[in-house]
């Protein structure tokens, strides 16, 4: 592999090749009691561990962060150990020989963990009522002594000791329980072969419903009082197995498959093996379920269950391996369970997530220079990683690219993979070469951006076709790829496929009239950046004209920027129009924003009493935010306040109120802090839009909601919203609060306040972030830091020219309102 175009801004000049630890050992199998005191939120545990001798050795190393070692045993022997807080060097009472077998029994303690076993709610004095782990990527070692790194895999048996009553689950089957005085015990196995990272159990007082699949046992665990929500998260994960088995030509790996919602989980959702640990907010009731969706996260949780769990990247630098299958197997149910066009919009969202991260930052999807594990699970290891497995599916075609998943699932079943394990798997099932195409997308930071354009020449009946490669410096200059092209007129359609070499070709395209419409790479086969630089009427009959998604949703977009007044009807008229894709019709909303102008304010308005679907009508509220007058205003904070609305309409509506300027918006944010909603979303975005209204009133509202006690969805939004205003020492003293919290949500608000924020007062606090034990949090606040630095280089004339520029721009935007009206009435 050549890395040409290592990329920008993603390392800091200490940053080193990360490589992976390479012990001696083979890992057979861990076995665990751990017994929990939720009072003082600690545990008392008995780890072995297995390995098997690769050589001769005396010594030994365990992962171990943060524990107290009461003692060491091996093979049943007191040994001698040194312990650093991290390490746990272990000196065997004798050598062991290659193949030998050596089990290493430690004893030990575990106080208020910073991370890996999570005592919930957080910050609080009072017993917790949960208890669930997250070890990824390298947090299992804050609970049990064992070997942390994905490059070694061994079976599973826990035993989790709790106060009787609760419900415990863990990997594996239940092999029993007995009552142990007020407590009891729990032990479950898994003979499968899993990593370290993916060894967990939850604790609570959960509810538990469980049915079968085959021979597959499927439980649904959620918090005592939310079963009635169960169905709606979890209703399709027969039809999900069943989908992914048929995809992967690979059963379901595990016996069971258990899906455990806890509260205040730091992530999304974790695919611990044959135990996904997801999320609360996935729970959601009727009113929510119009436009929040639980699939994506239960689909992708799943496919890890192969794409992670069955087969696991050898180490972090091929994370993708992991997240960018699960992002694309997510996708791909989306394709099977709601069409076509969801599929693709799906796709073109992926695209935004990559393109604004890449805006910060660019990196090879595969790379050793990192300093944290948690820095490449980013955007370039989830959705550009699915794009480009995408593109390499439509390359060598979707059937063998199934094929060749099979194939790599089943030789690296249970064990470990890197890239040319998968690449060599595909290109033995589709009989191609794929060596430059891993080159292009995988070894190297960047991505094709394509600006295509197309002009008629009548009396030679050709349509000349020209595609330019215009990537940034950190791309290569030139990529290799095909590129499909529907041209279709009155009565006929003509697909033809180009192969772009070059940095600019110009293709020549004989037919028998000129095209109504051109549209490029219609079905979005191909990753890459797309512009159309053609003129508004041509591409609104893109977006009129062609039949397929993508092309419609890139024009829509470039019409946005180079439509005006005359356009906007015909925009509004695919924005009201129940029939078209609800993905297709808010983009219109977008592109109504952006075209601005009293026209275009009107279209939005007059849609608002038109528009039934929530994520359009989302779209519509969003557009009106640039638009800065009173009638908007009575709308949105009208939409507030009606209960019938969308919990995520009625959130997008607080936000856009603030943003409008309106003097009776902050009343009206501070009603809707007391309106009940999924997962606090309107009372988050009201605390987000009082940040933006920005006056003192505001200000004290929101420093009530920043401190320990409020919920921690709110909790995060108020520390957010602190980061639009000039700090004073009340505000400095929450954030220093926040930042010695325990949950890394609340300490990484703390870096994005400081982001917003940019003033060098919160350098000391970024100082002492530096070093969190989250790495994301770490790198968050390393890059805060940055930010603040290069804003003080700038100074002060730079933020004056910037408020300068605000104000000629908002004049201008008065001024062609005004004119518009002028115009409109000459009409």
């Amino acid at each position: 592999m050549s890395f040409v175009k290592p990329g920008r801004n993603f390392t800091y000049p200490e940053y080193e090749p990360q490589w992976p630890p390479n012990p001696p050992l083979d890992f057979l199998h861990v076995t665990a009691e751990v017994r929990l005191n939720l009072a003082q939120r600690s545990l008392n545990g008995k780890a072995i561990n297995i390995f098997k001798a690769l050589t001769d050795i005396d010594k030994l190393s365990l992962h171990a962060r943060d524990l107290s070692i009461i003692s060491v045993k091996v093979n049943g022997s007191e040994a001698k150990y040194s312990y650093d807080g991290e390490n746990l060097e272990v000196y065997l009472p004798r050598p062991a020989s290659k193949g030998e077998k050596i089990e290493v029994e430690v004893e030990y303690r575990v106080i208020q963990p910073k991370a890996g076993v999570w005592f919930i709610p957080v910050d609080r004095d009072e017993p917790a009522r949960f208890v669930y782990t997250q070890g990824e990527p390298e947090d299992t070692r804050y609970w049990l002594p064992t070997y942390d790194y994905p490059n070694r895999k061994a079976t599973v048996e826990l035993s989790i000791i709790a106060p009787r009553g609760l419900a415990v689950v863990a990997n594996g089957v239940l092999m029993g329980s007995e009552v142990i005085g007020d407590d009891a015990k729990w032990t479950f196995r898994l003979d499968s072969k899993i990593p370290a990272y993916l060894i967990a159990f939850a604790v609570g007082d959960f509810a538990v419903k469980e049915e079968k699949l085959g021979n597959i046992l499927l439980q649904y665990i959620v918090p005592r009082g939310r079963e009635g929500d169960m169905e709606r998260s979890f209703r399709y994960t027969k039809d999900m197995i069943r989908f992914f088995e048929e995809y992967t030509g690979v059963k379901y790996p595990y016996p069971k498959y258990s899906q455990v919602c806890v509260d205040e989980f730091v992530a999304g959702g974790m695919e611990n093996a044959s135990i996904t640990i997801l999320t609360s907010a996935t729970l959601h009731d009727e009113l929510a379920h119009v436009d929040f969706r639980s699939e994506p996260l239960v689909s992708h949780e799943l496919a890890h269950q192969w794409f992670g769990d069955l087969v696991t990247c050898r180490d972090w630098s091929h994370i993708w391996l992991n997240e960018s299958f699960a992002t694309l197997m997510e996708a791909l149910w989306r394709r099977k369970e709601l069409g076509e066009d969801e599929f693709v919009y799906d796709l073109v969202s992926m695209l935004d997530s990559y393109l604004g991260e890449y805006e910060r930052y660019s990196r090879p999807i595969v790379t050793r220079v990192y300093k944290y594990a948690d820095e490449v699970f980013d955007a370039h290891s989830y959705p550009k990683g699915a794009l480009v497995l995408w593109t390499l599916a439509n390359i060598i075609g979707e059937d063998n690219f199934r094929r060749g998943i099979k194939a790599y699932l089943e030789a690296r079943r249970e064990s470990t993979a890197d890239t040319d394990d998968l690449r060599k798997a595909l290109e033995n099932t589709a009989g191609v070469s794929l060596d430059s195409f891993f080159e292009q997308f995988v070894y190297n930071a960047g991505h094709p951006s394509l600006t295509v354009s197309w002009r008629w020449e009548e009396k030679e009946k050709v349509l000349e076709l020209k595609v330019v490669q215009g990537q940034g410096e950190d791309s290569l200059p030139k990529y290799t790829l095909p590129l499909e092209v529907v041209f279709k007129g009155e009565g006929w359609e003509t697909r033809r496929k180009f192969e772009i070499r070059e940095k600019t070709h110009v293709f020549y395209v004989r037919l028998d009239s000129k095209p109504d419409c051109v549209c490029v790479d219609p079905d979005f086969k191909v990753f890459k950046a797309l512009s159309l630089d053609v003129g508004p009427d041509e591409l609104l009959r893109v977006v009129k004209g062609c039949g397929k998604l993508y092309p419609r949703v890139i024009a829509m977009r470039e019409l946005g920027k180079k439509g005006s007044a005359r356009h906007v009807e015909e925009i509004k008229q695919i924005l009201v129009n129940e029939d078209e894709f609800w993905g297709l019709r808010a983009e219109a909303a977008g592109a109504l924003r952006r075209i601005g102008g009293f026209a275009a304010r009107k279209a939005l308005l007059d849609s608002l009493n038109v528009v039934k679907n929530p994520r359009v009508k989302r779209a519509v509220i969003r557009g009106l935010s640039a638009f800065r007058d009173e009638e908007v205003a009575r709308k949105l904070s009208e939409i507030l306040s009606t209960t019938t609305e969308s919990y995520y309409v009625r959130a997008e509506a607080a936000i856009s109120l603030a943003r409008t300027g309106y003097k009776g918006a902050l009343d009206e944010l501070k009603k809707a802090l007391e309106y009940p909603s999924h997962n606090h979303v309107i009372a988050a975005s009201a605390l987000e839009g009082m940040g933006i209204i920005g006056d003192p009133e505001a200000l004290d509202v929101i420093l009530s909601y920043a401190s320990p006690g409020k919920p921690l969805q709110l909790r995060t939004a108020a520390i957010r919203a602190l980061g639009y205003f000039t700090p004073n020492q009340k505000i400095i003293d929450a954030m220093e609060q926040a930042s010695r919290s325990q949950h890394p949500h609340i300490r990484l608000a703390v870096t994005v306040a400081a982001t917003r924020s940019l003033s060098p007062k919160y350098l000391s606090i970024l100082e002492q972030l530096k070093n969190d034990v989250s790495g994301r949090v770490a790198r968050s606040a390393r890059d805060a830091a940055e930010a603040i630095k290069k804003s003080m280089e700038r100074g002060e004339e730079y933020r004056k020219l910037r408020e300068e520029l605000d104000k000629l721009q908002e004049e201008e935007r008065r001024l062609s309102e005004r004119v518009e009206k002028l115009e409109m009435r000459g009409a």
